[in-house]
């Protein structure tokens, strides 16, 4: 009973805990995305009076930097495509040589509440068209925008946001057209109703700059300076001169000035006198004697043969 109960609570705290990460990862993947793809439905208002507005579905893409600084400026790109599925109509006709420009609109909404963030308003344009388009043909590939976003001191993260934007063409040389200022195609707003209303959203963490390297500069030299007078002590204490020649002049001293005494020290038997020569001489004389005089003992007890 009580081990069913114990397999219980412990289920209950696994099954309890999953959840709860589950939900922190979630909380973080959506609070926390740099990168969003949404398809976004936009009605689009033709540049020319008269025209007929148009609704239209895209695939925006929005990709902001993956790290950002305060006061330093980061990139994010944006990329809007219609539909493969049900082409986007051109209002008019774009001659041969001619280029499309895209000029979108990026709002940046940053925390905490009261700091700003600059964004810049990029108007890309893309490569020259080698055909015509006629009018109500299919829209050319729009070209992918590229801007810059700073953060001002204090914010912790911006949150870029893709809304509007105006398709223009820019008609090619040698036409009589002014090549310089666009023609407006269409003016595209998020539609207010359907089910492709939210538009493509990009968050990024702010740091603040780190004041570590000028502390590690501070502190580089003066640990840098003072071995100096410790290396010049340390080579002054090791260096002595004056044991080696105080050892030498006590050898020689031993040497020459002191001059032993007695004959026994130096090896001097010569002059020690005539006493141990005498004792040896007589010594020597005394077992010549003995010698001889058992020899004549020896003969003359030898007896007489006949």
């Amino acid at each position: 009973m009580l081990k069913s109960k114990a397999r219980g609570r412990v289920a209950g705290r696994a099954a309890a805990a999953g959840v709860v990460s589950a939900g922190l990862l979630l909380g973080l993947s959506a609070l926390g995305a740099r990168a969003d793809t949404k398809t976004v439905t936009y009605t689009c208002s033709p540049g020319t009076s008269g025209g007929t507005a148009v609704t239209h579905d895209f695939t925006v893409t929005l990709n902001a930097s993956t790290s950002a600084v305060t006061g330093t400026q980061y990139t994010a790109t944006l990329s809007i495509q219609p539909l493969t599925t049900s082409p986007f109509p051109v209002p008019v006709q774009i001659a041969s040589g001619a280029t499309i420009e895209l000029q979108p609109t990026v709002s940046a909404s940053v925390l905490p509440v009261g700091m700003t963030a600059g964004v810049s308003t990029p108007s890309p344009t893309g490569t020259a068209l080698t055909a015509v388009v006629a009018a109500q043909g299919p829209m050319p590939t729009l070209p992918t925008a590229t801007l810059t976003v700073t953060p001002s001191a204090g914010a912790t993260s911006v949150v870029l946001t893709a809304k509007d934007f105006k398709i223009s063409m820019i008609a090619p040389a040698g036409t009589g057209t002014t090549t310089t200022t666009p023609t407006a195609l269409y003016n595209c707003a998020v539609a207010t109703t359907g089910a492709n209303t939210i538009p493509a959203v990009a968050t990024i963490a702010v740091a603040s700059p780190s004041a570590s390297p000028s502390a590690s500069a501070s502190a580089s030299p003066s640990a840098s300076a003072s071995p100096t007078p410790h290396n010049t002590k340390t080579v002054f204490e090791t260096v002595f001169a004056s044991p080696t020649p105080l050892k030498t002049k006590t050898t020689k001293s031993a040497q020459v000035e002191s001059t032993p005494g007695g004959g026994a020290a130096t090896g001097g038997g010569g002059e020690a006198g005539p006493d141990a020569r005498l004792f040896v001489l007589t010594g020597t004389a005394l077992m010549l004697a003995a010698g001889a005089g058992g020899l004549v003992l020896r003969t003359r007890r030898r007896p007489v043969r006949r």
